[in-house]
Formats: structure tokens, sequence, C-alpha cells
């Protein structure tokens, strides 16, 4: 069974705060959550971190930098 949080990336890199931003709004919205919201994306080594809360939940997208194939993780509110 595949889970519908997680995508793979198109290849694409994603180099700024404003496309992990992006990124992770565009992600979530095609899971279906609505009135999505996301934070200020930070960087570490291997990944970006956005949060993002929805109508439903509160969320934190993980996306590889490099192909940015993403994570979406339900956080505790």
């Amino acid at each position: 069974m595949t889970d519908p949080l997680t995508t793979t990336g198109d290849g694409s890199a994603i180099t700024t705060k404003e496309e992990a931003a992006v990124t992770a709004y565009d992600v979530l919205d095609d899971a279906g959550c609505d009135s999505v919201v996301t934070s200020m994306p930070q960087r570490t080594r291997s990944t970006w971190i956005v949060p993002a809360t929805s109508a439903e939940s509160t969320w934190r997208v993980h996306i590889d930098p490099r192909t940015g194939q993403t994570r979406i993780v339900e956080t505790p509110e």
C-alpha cells in the first residue's frame, strides 16, 4: 500500500525558502488538505523542513533539496 502523503520529486532542485514553501503548499494541497498556511522553511544539511497548518491538522513537510522529493509528517498540536 502506498502512503498518500509521501510523493516522489520531479527531479527539480529546491534552492530557496520560497521554492520550499511553495512545494510544501502544493504537496499538502494535492494530498487534500484545505486552507494550507506554510511557515518559514528551515534548511538543514540534507533537507528543507517546512512547518504548515491546515484546516485538518498541523504538519511538517520534509523536502530533499536535490530532488524535490517530499515527505509529510503530521505533528501534534
